[in-house]
């Protein structure tokens, strides 16, 4: 499975939907994802024989990963990589400094520079 692009996720998905979230490296912040539904034939069916739960189980696995994927890149997005330590920080955490040549960092790294 791909690395989560931050410290910390939440994998809230359902035998219904895909839903994850990501924090900020630096406070914590929620960074929610789109919502993705698990759409198939065996989702509804409520008694499965054991053939049917165990395709439902890999259709399941398959595009909970996708999904995942999907939540991992468009939180990337929605994130800021600090150049000193690496962590993914929101927008209310960077810091655009004349100090770093134009990069970015987050809040801890930049009252360390001062």
């Amino acid at each position: 499975m791909l690395k989560a692009v931050t410290k910390r996720f939440a994998d809230k998905s359902t035998i219904k939907k895909f839903e994850f979230e990501f924090y900020c490296d630096c406070c914590g912040k929620p960074i929610k994802t789109e919502v993705h539904e698990f759409v198939t034939g065996f989702r509804n069916k409520v008694f499965l024989n054991s053939d049917e739960r165990e395709a439902r189980a890999i259709i399941y696995a398959s595009d909970h990963g996708k999904a995942y994927e999907r939540a991992n890149n468009e939180a990337r997005l929605e994130l800021n990589k600090c150049e000193i330590c690496g962590d993914m920080v929101c927008e209310d955490c960077t810091v655009y400094g004349a100090k770093l040549d134009g990069g970015v960092c987050c809040k801890a790294c930049a009252g360390k520079q001062n």
